[in-house]
């Protein structure tokens, strides 16, 4: 296999498996010295798409580090050579590039016009991500100039292409971009919808960088509204998960946004604490940044001379060399496929073997759900139609009774109807453990309806419930509907025992990705880091019911501050 094909088949899969302009710095500096090799190639054969994939390799390359200008000079080199040969995909890679640039330069008409064009080629172009990163792009400047019903009209296109395509991950940016225009257009509720949606799929995905963006969205919006107890809850959730992700940059906004927070809520002392805390954070942003600087001069540094040693070199290489290359290369790359082979035939043993395992788990966890449903059928049966109307037999009898006996006096007849109500109480109380076991509104409505007559059942006065719930007006399968329920009353029970909370949201979302729920409440919250905490018996039956369904289920609680359950359960 001749050198420059081996070159260029490198060249591809550093472009293709690697998203630009974001490849790993390990990835990076690979990409820089393959780009020096194939554009040393390139001109020696005068192949132009090598030379353009390397021109668009060093692009990316210095886009990373932050060197705009060179970024835009080679960019604007291999866009010429990809329109001169009408390679498309490299033609949208590259403008996506330019636009980003010109996008952080804030040249929004620029990158305007350079996505617009992109999009144009989308007919020519099979490749769904980059057609979904353009069109965020685009939106976001479009947001950026205040132009936000084309920015939500492109946010919805690409919900649809990621719907169609099944790109649930980068659902969560285009749901971003919505919140943000409509918060920055006055319209607060759906900017929390919005926001919430994006939420879900982050938790789905444990993406705790962008959870941490979006709690500091949160905290921006409930400033807006003046609800400042609620933005410092959001600015601690945040804090919380960018520490966990090592995000210092999400960590010091939340910081210093918390700090002006404690200052609406005359809470100076705390106030003062997280500016301090937020400017430690940015000197060790800077300190890194410097750090990081030196490095790669350092290595700007290697690698002019490692470029000026290969010039050396390649003087002295005769055809033999080549020749002894490209068989030594063909050789290894037999070795690589071999090896890849019997690694892939491992893994796929061992897959067969772990979902065989999973399939045993499952068959048992099934069988244990469907006999705990069953009995509590049983009970909530025999509960209704053998002790209530022995009791309702019983009071019926009782006050028959009454009209025939002679009592006494006034009290001894005070004494026998306070019998006939302790009865009749417990003919209610019976009545209400049989409902709770088996509600009929979950087997006539649905899982909405049912959700909604358990609630409504609690006393507003103790805990005020907000219900809120989307796309449920069709029944889905039976069993999904009674694991969810138990799910929502086991959460809603731990927050009347444990939360002290007075007040509770839940929401209940269907698409066609599946069911999200949330359960939030303003309670006094518990650490979410200890494993103590989930090992009472409630919480393992929560995680075990949505694991059953294939689902997922995230638990964000911090200490004074409440607690969020973040459910979704994938629709077959």
């Amino acid at each position: 296999m001749p050198k420059a094909t081996i070159i260029y088949l490198v060249l591809v899969l550093l472009i293709y498996v690697y998203p630009l302009p974001t490849q790993p710095r390990e990835i990076m500096e690979t990409s820089l010295d393959y780009s020096n090799r194939a554009s040393e190639i390139a001109n020696h054969i005068s192949n132009d798409s090598i030379k353009a994939y390397s021109l668009l390799l060093y692009t990316s390359y210095h886009y990373n580090k932050s060197n705009y200008d060179k970024a835009i000079e080679y960019a604007l080199q291999a866009l010429k050579i990809f329109e001169q040969k009408q390679l498309f995909i490299g033609i949208v890679k590259t403008n996506t590039l330019l636009s980003q640039i010109y996008q952080l330069r804030n040249d929004l008409p620029k990158a305007e016009k350079i996505l617009t064009e992109s999009i144009q080629l989308f007919p020519k172009v099979n490749d769904s991500k980059l057609k979904s990163i353009i069109l965020h792009t685009l939106a976001n400047v479009y947001g950026m100039q205040e132009k936000y019903t084309q920015a939500l009209e492109l946010d919805k296109q690409g919900l649809d292409l990621c719907t169609k395509e099944n790109l649930v991950f980068f659902k969560s940016q285009f749901y971003d971009n919505m919140a943000n225009c409509y918060m920055y257009s006055g319209k607060f509720d759906d900017a929390k919808k919005y926001f919430l949606q994006s939420l879900l799929i982050d938790s789905s995905f444990e993406n705790k960088k962008q959870m941490s963006d979006t709690y500091l969205n949160l905290g921006n919006l409930s400033m807006m509204q003046k609800d400042y107890t609620q933005a410092k809850n959001h600015f601690l959730h945040s804090i919380s998960l960018s520490e966990k992700s090592g995000y210092k940059q999400g960590k010091y906004q939340a910081l210093a946004l918390l700090s002006e927070t404690y200052t609406h809520l005359s809470d100076h002392n705390n106030a003062m604490a997280a500016l301090k805390n937020a400017y430690k954070i940015k000197d060790s942003i800077i300190n890194e940044q410097s750090v990081s600087k030196i490095a790669e001069y350092e290595a700007l540094y290697q690698t002019e001379k490692k470029e000026q040693q290969l010039k050396l070199q390649s003087a002295q290489l005769s055809k033999k060399n080549y020749l002894i290359g490209g068989i030594a290369s063909a050789m290894a790359l037999l070795i690589l496929f071999g090896f890849t082979f019997y690694k892939k035939r491992q893994a796929q043993n061992k897959l067969q073997l772990q979902q065989e395992v999973i399939k045993q788990q499952e068959i048992a966890t099934k069988a244990i759900l469907e006999a705990e449903e069953t009995e509590r059928q049983r009970i909530a049966r025999d509960l209704h139609d053998g002790v209530g109307q022995v009791m309702s037999a019983a009071k019926m009898n009782l006050s028959a009774f009454e009209n025939e006996l002679i009592f006494k006096d006034e009290q001894q007849k005070l004494s026998f109807e306070k019998v006939i109500n302790l009865v009749d109480e417990g003919c209610k109380e019976v009545r209400n453990v049989s409902h709770q076991m088996m509600p009929n509104a979950l087997l006539k409505a649905g899982l909405a309806s049912a959700v909604k007559e358990f609630i409504d059942k609690i006393d507003s006065r103790v805990l005020k419930v907000n219900f809120y719930a989307e796309g449920l007006n069709e029944r889905i399968d039976n069993n999904i509907e009674i694991v969810l329920y138990r799910v929502i009353q086991e959460c809603v029970n731990n927050v009347i025992k444990h939360s002290g909370a007075n007040q509770l949201h839940i929401s209940l979302i269907k698409d066609k990705d599946g069911i999200s729920a949330t359960i939030e409440d303003n309670g006094k919250g518990f650490n979410a880091n200890d494993k103590e905490n989930f090992e009472g018996i409630g919480l393992k039956n929560i995680k075990l019911r949505v694991e059953f369904l294939k689902g997922t289920v995230d638990f964000d609680s911090y200490v004074g501050n409440g607690t969020l359950v973040a459910i979704h359960v994938p629709l077959v």
